[in-house]
């Protein structure tokens, strides 16, 4: 392979490498969104009554609610199918979805282990191949 051909290799997988970086913020985005849902559902089990809450109402504001049904919630399921579920199984979905998103995560990191190492390897292919055209 010439040193065209591997400095190709070498960005080729420097944008592979971006990528997969962009795949592990947006992976990091989701595990703290149902993070805070977890929370909250957690919290929301327990009282009886209704609950004080605030809620964003978007671009920094947010308005104070009274939640008087604390024992159901909507949960996307996904394909945009919105579904009532009580708080408990609720929560089990939302820890079986981040159980998902870990997995995930830990899947795109190996790939980026697997990209930095082949990137490393063809670094030293191109220095050497440059030493001996000197």
């Amino acid at each position: 392979m010439s040193l065209e051909e591997k400095v190709a290799e070498l960005q080729q997988l420097q944008k592979e490498f971006e990528l997969l970086q962009r795949k592990m913020l947006e992976l990091e985005i989701l595990a703290n969104e149902y993070r805070r849902a977890i929370s909250t559902l957690e919290f929301l089990k327990s009282p009886e009554g209704v609950v004080n809450a605030l809620i964003s109402l978007g671009g920094g504001v947010f308005g104070y609610v009274d939640l008087k049904e604390t024992k159901k919630v909507l949960v996307n399921i996904g394909s945009g199918i919105v579904v009532e579920k009580d708080t408990e199984k609720a929560l089990e979905f939302i820890k079986k979805k981040l159980e998902e998103v870990d997995k995930a995560s830990s899947e795109v990191a190996n790939a980026m282990r697997n990209v930095a190492l082949q990137a490393s390897k063809i670094q030293r292919e191109i220095a050497e191949m440059s030493k001996q055209e000197k």
